[in-house]
């Protein structure tokens, strides 16, 4: 079977094209920037808070942000077509690190104003100290979404209580008027 991630990334593909402008809201060891660089885009933004993750070379298309993902509205002002956050905290450095509920909700609001029409996001979810907060937040924001607009999906892996899960999202072409 496929991880979260491995089913994030065969999701966002679809939206890859050479004028893409795509988004790691949480870049940390850097697996989704170079998934992205290995995609026919234009321009990929990744942000982190922890410096000591600024890759050695930035390749042309990669604008690193050392930044928190909440405030992506002051860097990027193009419209989206596929962007991922991974949520919890960056294996393999301090584990008390992690993403906070609050700035996760605002930066998923904040990237799907940007997206464009048949644009995808994929939020990864994985378990850490402040993980149920921060789930239920998400959750609670995605469930006020108008279905006309977004089409989303959650995927676990049904039998690992604290494994991580899935959320695929699609903006909608347009919402239909009833």
């Amino acid at each position: 079977m496929k991880t979260m991630v491995e089913l994030s990334h065969a999701f966002l593909q679809e939206a890859m094209h050479k004028q893409a402008i795509v988004l790691d809201g949480t870049y940390g060891n850097g697996s989704d920037t170079r998934f992205f660089l290995d995609q026919p885009v234009k321009k990929i933004y990744a942000f982190e808070i922890q410096p000591e993750l600024k890759p050695k070379t930035i390749p042309s298309s990669l604008v690193w942000i050392l930044d928190s993902h909440a405030h992506l509205d002051r860097y990027i002002k193009e419209p989206l077509d596929a962007a991922i956050f991974n949520f919890g905290y960056c294996p393999g450095l301090d584990p008390s690190i992690t993403t906070q509920a609050s700035s996760s909700v605002e930066a998923i609001q904040k990237t799907m104003q940007r997206l464009k029409p048949k644009g995808r996001l994929s939020l990864v979810l994985y378990a850490h100290e402040n993980s149920l907060l921060e789930q239920q937040e998400i959750e609670r924001f995605l469930k006020t979404l108008d279905p006309r607009q977004y089409g989303i999906q959650k995927i676990t892996n049904y039998l690992k209580k604290d494994s991580p899960y899935l959320f695929l999202i699609e903006k909608r072409k347009s919402a239909k008027k009833s």
